[in-house]
């Protein structure tokens, strides 16, 4: 033993490389903490897995509640209010206070007021918040003598009816029955002569056109009607009255006074014509001349008027 300080090659070499228990003694301990930290977030794992389920599900669960809570409440609500509404209706039925007791029924002259009634559909005793006044009002328009008619509630027990009946203005002549025309050319209902002896007659109308041309025809009529007006506001020469109003083959209309007097008008328009007709009689009447026929002036010669001198 020579008595050399050993150098650090000679030292051992198990600490230094770390094997052996020395070195295993010398690492730090921390390594074992973390390994136990570790563990116990594992083990933890499950529960809080658990509760963030639960938090999701409450808050699904709430978020279906504030959704679906108010109208389900609403739903409710509305029930409420319809079980309340049809209830009281129900009282209010029952109650003869809301009974229909009257029904006043005003401007009928042709139609009585049972076939007026029967016609709206309206009976005494009825609810009268059952009392549909237009569907009334709808079919008291079906009947062709009404052109218009309005239906009123007056609370608590009473409803209002008045019509405007068509007003007939002609009749209608053909093979088959006689008809009331109206003043809006439509064909109101069969009649007699007996039933119309003040009317003027409407003749040389073909009414197979009502399943043929029914527009065709209805235009000629509404051109009837419109001299018919015309005529009533003019007047005929001498104070004639107007007995029928005849639809030419040749185009127009004829005019029949009640005295035979027959005035070919031709196509329109009339009222100059019928102006010129007033100027020609007076001017016959002056020389003590009486027509049978007056042709008035056509296009060609508006001038120009004929004349056939009757006995």
């Amino acid at each position: 033993m020579s008595g050399r300080r050993p150098s650090s090659r000679d030292r051992p070499r198990t600490a230094a490389h770390g094997s052996g228990p020395a070195a295993a003694e010398s690492r730090p301990s921390g390594h074992g903490r973390t390994r136990g930290v570790n563990e116990r977030v594992e083990a933890a794992a499950p529960g809080e897995e658990k509760a963030a389920r639960r938090r999701s599900w409450r808050r699904t669960l709430g978020f279906a509640l504030a959704v679906s809570l108010p109208a389900i409440l609403g739903l409710g609500a509305i029930g409420a209010v319809a079980l309340a509404a049809d209830r009281a209706t129900n009282y209010l039925d029952r109650s003869s206070g809301f009974r229909v007791e009257r029904i006043e029924v005003v401007g009928h002259e042709r139609l009585t007021e049972g076939e007026v009634l029967a016609r709206a559909g309206l009976a005494a005793g009825a609810s009268i918040f059952d009392v549909d006044i237009r569907r009334a009002r709808e079919q008291l328009l079906t009947d062709p003598w009404i052109i218009r008619a309005f239906v009123e509630k007056e609370m608590p027990a009473t409803v209002q009816v008045r019509i405007v009946e068509r007003r007939p203005i002609a009749v209608l002549t053909g093979s088959g029955p006689l008809y009331l025309v109206g003043e809006d050319a439509s064909l109101i209902a069969t009649s007699t002569a007996e039933e119309t002896p003040d009317l003027p007659v409407l003749t040389g109308f073909d009414l197979d056109r009502q399943r043929t041309d029914p527009v065709g025809l209805q235009g000629e009529l509404e051109a009837a009607v419109d001299l018919l007006r015309l005529v009533d506001e003019v007047g005929l020469p001498g104070r004639r009255s107007l007995s029928e109003v005849h639809r030419s083959v040749r185009g127009g209309f004829d005019l029949i006074a009640a005295d035979g007097l027959v005035v070919h008008l031709g196509p329109g328009p009339y009222r100059s014509k019928l102006r010129r007709l007033a100027e020609s009689s007076a001017a016959l009447a002056e020389r003590s001349l009486t027509p049978a026929e007056i042709f008035l002036p056509g296009v060609r010669h508006p001038n120009r008027v004929g004349v056939r001198l009757g006995p």
